[in-house]
């Protein structure tokens, strides 16, 4: 028999929601038992680069917490971002890509606690390189955030917040099985004493390659073995003055096969990343003045260095058809002022210098290396409680493109106490990276061609968004957010001809405009007698303005449900989730139109997880993911039905 999930839907969605809401009438008097819509009260720093409670931002900001990460079973970042409404996953040999309001991960700016993270491959950053062990929480701003953070945040910002100790001795294991010889490893040892916090993680995660299509030898999904260690330490130096020092190592083996023809060849990839920070904050006053309350100075240096090394084997000779290694090192420097003016105005000063380098055997010349400084500011203005304005701006010296300012209007109106609304204006850019300028590669294995483009320009966006925020009751919260992005001096990989063995060549062009529009909606229905559910959908198009062609790859209408329950007493949980993409542009034979054979078919997919905590220490989870064993290797690389368990310790 076939599960017509579309056939379903709509009833499911329904039966949750007349449930949830049953189950509400039945106890609205008695609101001690509803915990539900708790994530309002979190406090989320990375849309305004300063602490907020997630009701009173002005800026729409998305906040997956500790409890969140833990319900989803996920391995790492990718899997826990792929259950949020309108962020999308896309999985393929690069790893798992970010997608947010359409657009693709490399106008994303990806940060751990703050701090940029490098290793894009053709312009993705792999999410499922980042293990959970350590995160504290995940906050997402979507739109143009360019006034604050600069290059490469055209499409929204993703911050992952590292957690801190929260007792005077901690420790934490987990361990977690699955098909396909897969290992999950964790654990994390904290400390909380006196002036001192630290929290020490280690994971590590394998996976052997997985074929779905036994009819080549081209292995589907390469496998893995990584290996992440991470510590976060603070000291209180005195009672206004905080040293903070973090560092993180990462490291991941790859094997694969791929097939040209009648010759297979063995992909094998060595990735080594380290990071690590030091920051001071200061807390002082200013003299005598009484217009200005205690203001916080902040001061940071961040360094990264990102290895990879890929070797292309021919599995008959034994002979390297070909091997390269990349080296990208990034150096940060970075303060930030923070003061209350007449209570009214937050006033935030900040500098930015950053420092790149990449050494390369595909890039023109083998080395290469980019130079920014930056200045920005912002002021936010509360005339009254109800009501906040954010106006900032920020400007790039590029080394490459010379100035750029960006701009950025933000505000928030609470109607009522359960009422808000939101709305922003922001520009963005993004200046060609190391890749788009200076690449020169030749894929051995299929013969194509890519070329850099030093004559190209910053692609730069006009975006605005608005969003509606509405807690029906204590239990029941809906969002719905809107969004238009306009996007200029594209880059796109050109055809200009062929290579002397027949292949394409291909160079990176400024060629056109195009434009993202969309709407996501959540409802949230909070905890009755242990029930909770999420459901969020996400509408998205867009197209290139001169063709009219519509984006590639790219849903339309994309879908998220979730059903759980938790029992508080006997620690009982299960976790159902699911998540839908209709069709999308798999590729374009030229002509601007998408016919059906040129669609990658729609899907659902549903996990679900289980879990029982056993002598108030252990827990123990067993779960099922993509539970109708959904695959088509052609356009998706889910790896079909596979049953996992664990168990952790927590002390």
């Amino acid at each position: 028999m076939v599960f017509d999930c579309k056939k379903w839907l709509l009833p499911i969605l329904v039966l949750c929601l007349t449930t949830a809401l049953r189950s509400y009438s039945d106890n609205r008097n008695n609101t001690s038992e509803i915990e539900g819509v708790s994530e309002l009260d979190p406090i989320v720093v990375t849309a305004t680069k300063t602490p907020h409670s997630i009701i009173d931002t002005p800026v729409i900001t998305n906040l997956i917490t500790r409890a969140e990460i833990e319900a989803t079973g996920a391995e790492n970042i990718g899997e826990v971002l792929e259950h949020k409404a309108g962020i999308i996953i896309h999985r393929d040999g690069h790893g798992d890509g970010v997608q947010l309001q359409g657009l693709d991960s490399e106008y994303i700016l990806i940060l751990v606690d703050g701090e940029p993270q490098v290793g894009r491959i053709t312009g993705k950053l792999d999410m499922a390189r980042i293990a959970i062990e350590n995160v504290e929480r995940i906050e997402v701003v979507k739109g143009a955030t360019s006034s604050l953070f600069g290059n490469s945040a055209l499409a929204g910002v993703i911050n992952i917040i590292t957690r801190k100790a929260a007792s005077p001795f901690s420790i934490q294991l987990a361990q977690n099985i699955e098909r396909y010889n897969t290992f999950d490893s964790r654990g994390t040892v904290g400390f909380q004493q006196g002036k001192f916090n630290g929290l020490f993680t280690l994971s590590a995660n394998r996976r052997s390659p997985i074929d779905l299509d036994k009819s080549t030898l081209t292995t589907t999904i390469h496998g893995y073995a990584n290996l992440t260690g991470s510590a976060r330490t603070a000291y209180q130096i005195t009672p206004a003055t905080n040293l903070i020092i973090s560092g993180q190592y990462f490291t991941q083996d790859q094997e694969g096969i791929t097939e040209n023809g009648p010759i297979a060849f063995d992909q094998l990839g060595d990735i080594e990343n380290f990071s690590g920070s030091l920051g001071v904050e200061h807390e002082f006053g200013i003299g005598n003045l009484q217009i200005v309350s205690p203001t916080l100075l902040t001061g940071k240096l961040y360094a990264t260095r990102y290895d990879d090394e890929s070797t292309v084997i021919n599995r008959e000779t034994e002979a390297i058809t070909s091997s390269n290694l990349n080296i990208q090192d990034l150096l940060k420097g970075e303060f930030q002022f923070d003061a209350t003016f007449l209570d009214k105005h937050q006033l935030i000063l900040g500098g930015e210098v950053i420092i790149e380098n990449l050494q390369s055997q595909r890039i023109e010349g083998g080395e290469r290396g980019l130079f920014t400084n930056s200045l920005f500011i912002q002021n936010e203005y509360r005339p009254i409680s109800s009501f906040a304005l954010v106006v900032g701006g920020r400007l790039d010296n590029h080394s490459e493109f010379g100035i750029h300012f960006s701009p950025k209007l933000s505000s928030l109106y609470r109607v009522t106490d359960n009422l808000r609304v939101r709305a922003s204006y922001g520009q963005g850019f993004r200046a060609p990276d190391f890749k788009d300028l200076y690449l020169n590669f030749t894929n051995v294995t299929s013969g194509y061609q890519v070329l850099g483009n030093p004559s190209l320009q910053p692609e730069s966006s006009h975006n605005w968004n608005l969003g509606i925020e509405y807690q029906l009751f204590n239990g029941l919260l809906a969002r719905i957010h809107g969004y238009r992005n306009d996007l200029h001096n594209l880059i796109e990989a050109e055809r200009i001809g062929q290579t002397v063995a027949g292949g394409s060549r291909f160079e990176y062009q400024n060629i056109s405009e195009a434009y993202t529009e969309g709407v996501d909606v959540e409802i949230i229905i909070g905890s009755f007698q242990g029930f909770t559910s999420t459901v969020g959908y996400a509408y998205l198009r867009g197209a290139d303005k001169t063709t009219g062609t519509p984006l590639l790859n790219r849903s339309t209408h994309n879908g998220v449900l979730k059903l759980a329950y938790l029992h508080l007493n006997s620690g009982f949980q299960v976790d159902l989730r699911g998540r839908y993409a209709s069709e999308w542009g798999f590729f374009d034979d030229g002509d601007n139109v998408l016919e059906p054979e040129e669609l990658a078919p729609s899907y659902w997919i549903w996990n679900i997880r289980t879990s029982k905590t056993l002598f108030k220490s252990f827990k123990v989870s067993i779960g099922i993911n993509n539970i109708f064993d959904f695959k088509i290797p052609t356009y998706y690389t889910f790896s079909g039905r596979s049953l996992y368990g664990g168990l952790s310790l927590a002390y």
